[in-house]
């Protein structure tokens, strides 16, 4: 097989492709020529998926339909998804609650996700991945379902999305605001602070804080440390200069790679205080 040479100069890989350190990392795949079958397991379990036939336990989501007369009941369409025990009591605390109050194949009723949600939700916990359209559409709901039952990875990864097609504007930053601190969606309530500081003059002049919880200021001022528009006291301190240890003024997506790079994934959703502890406590 050809390959192709690609070639970069020094100062392109100076301005480009050097990390918040300083350091380059360099990527290697290596490729065998022979054909290795991939181990089937993932694939096995993912079949398992809404799978009757070998399922132990019976989900009824019913979804409320909202009618015009306000005199007449909501109606309530029902849809049914199968599962298993193993695999759910395996995965979270919540979704084992949800298996315990079904006994044998009576199914457990949902009534506070939305069908198609927790058809994600479920999928993605047999080892799934959701389309990106689908994560668009339904991200705050998978938020809101996915922090509700446990499924930690799918409710970062419906945060990233939610904050990539999520236009953030002078009206509506406070409500995200809120919402991001109430759901304690870092990433969410960090792009948010870095509107507001882009945006402070506006902001002050436009936004009312008077139902914003005092303790987000903490956030507001790692916004501002990032952008430089306040200095440390600690500026000659060499240890806290070098940016493996200054946890402070690092991004809620850095510091969730550190904490799943030693190990610690079951620890990713929290607060900015909460992630730069548990660092802190394992460094």
């Amino acid at each position: 097989d050809s390959c192709e040479n690609v070639f970069v100069t020094r100062d392109d890989i100076l301005k480009q492709y050097l990390d918040r350190s300083g350091a380059l990392t360099v990527y290697v795949t290596l490729q065998l020529k022979e054909y290795i079958p991939k181990n089937p397991t993932s694939r096995m379990i993912l079949n398992l998926f809404n799978n009757q036939d070998s399922a132990d336990i019976v989900f009824e989501v019913c979804e409320q339909r909202k009618l015009t007369n306000d005199r007449k009941r909501a109606k309530a369409s029902t849809n049914t998804f199968h599962a298993h025990r193993f695999i759910l009591q395996h995965y979270s605390t919540e979704l084992a609650a949800l298996c315990a109050t079904s006994e044998g194949m009576t199914p457990a009723i949902v009534d506070d996700v939305k069908p198609e949600v927790f058809r994600h939700l479920l999928y993605y916990v047999y080892g799934g991945e959701i389309g990106e359209e689908d994560f668009v559409q339904h991200a705050k709901d998978l938020i809101n379902a996915a922090d509700k039952y446990g499924v930690t990875n799918l409710k970062l990864e419906a945060e990233v999305w939610y904050v990539q097609s999520t236009k953030i504007t002078i009206e509506n930053v406070i409500d995200n605001l809120l919402y991001a601190d109430a759901m304690n969606c870092a990433l969410l309530k960090e792009a948010l602070m870095d509107f507001m500081v882009e945006k402070k003059v506006e902001v002050m002049q436009r936004v009312s804080f008077d139902d914003v919880p005092g303790h987000i200021c903490k956030d507001l001022l790692a916004a501002m440390a990032r952008r430089g528009d306040v200095s440390s006291d600690d500026d000659d301190d060499e240890e806290e200069e070098d940016m493996e240890k200054n946890y402070s003024k690092m991004r809620i997506g850095d510091l969730r790679q550190k904490l799943d790079e030693k190990g610690l994934s079951l620890d990713i959703d929290g607060s900015r205080e909460a992630l730069i502890s548990t660092l802190k406590e394992h460094s």
